[in-house]
């Protein structure tokens, strides 16, 4: 695509997500993989995954349990930067012709942690629904559909992974006890929450930077 069709891509994403009902839908795709993060964290770390819980208001939760207190914090570390990275790896998939496989890749890891660990009622609900309908466009096997929906996805974790990013480092200001993942760090790591808000933010802004430089500008 060329870049403007890029920006038009971005300010759809940004609008698109903000609008009731399917602004949830395709925010939680960003929730779903930050949550995954932290859960392949703490399972390639040797730890345990209980449960993962997606919810209306896009929030999430992964229960996991750690070894000791340096894999717990790079497991309350993972979620941000996971997503971010993995925007940067749905842009290089586009970019390399990989459309169908970003698909199949979502439906199949959605599909495990539905059966693995999800059982509130909203996450069973949103997994069923992303998994049949992106089953349907495979189904189709049209190239243009199939495209729209990976572009579509790849903006809402990179557009999503900067914004949810900004948002918990605000939280890490103004409220640090409610700042989810910085609040947990800050228990493990001893730096104050605000510290690892910046962390974050800068992160994704860095990646949604290397996006644009790589595969947009």
């Amino acid at each position: 695509m060329k870049e403007w069709h890029w920006i038009l891509w971005i300010v759809a994403g940004i609008v698109l997500t903000r609008i009731p009902v399917l602004g949830v839908y395709l925010r939680v795709v960003n929730t779903a993989v930050h949550e995954v993060g932290h859960a392949l964290t703490a399972l390639i770390l040797q730890g345990e995954v209980y449960r993962i819980e997606l919810f209306s208001d896009t929030s999430g939760t992964a229960t996991t349990r750690s070894k000791n207190k340096f894999t717990a914090f790079l497991v309350s570390l993972s979620g941000y930067m996971f997503s971010s990275v993995i925007a940067y790896v749905l842009f290089l998939l586009i970019h390399d012709s990989a459309e169908y496989f970003i698909l199949w890749g979502l439906i199949i890891l959605f599909a495990l942690i539905l059966i693995l660990y999800v059982r509130n009622t909203f996450g069973i609900i949103w997994l069923l629904g992303f998994i049949a309908l992106n089953g349907w466009f495979l189904y189709l096997e049209k190239d243009v559909l199939v495209r729209y929906a990976a572009c579509c996805y790849a903006i809402v974790v990179l557009v999503d992974s900067v914004l949810s990013a900004g948002v918990v480092f605000y939280a890490s200001i103004t409220q640090p006890s409610k700042s989810g993942d910085c609040y947990n760090l800050q228990k493990n790591a001893f730096l104050p929450a605000f510290f690892w808000g910046l962390i974050f933010v800068s992160f994704a802004g860095f990646m949604a930077w290397r996006v644009w430089i790589n595969f947009l500008a």
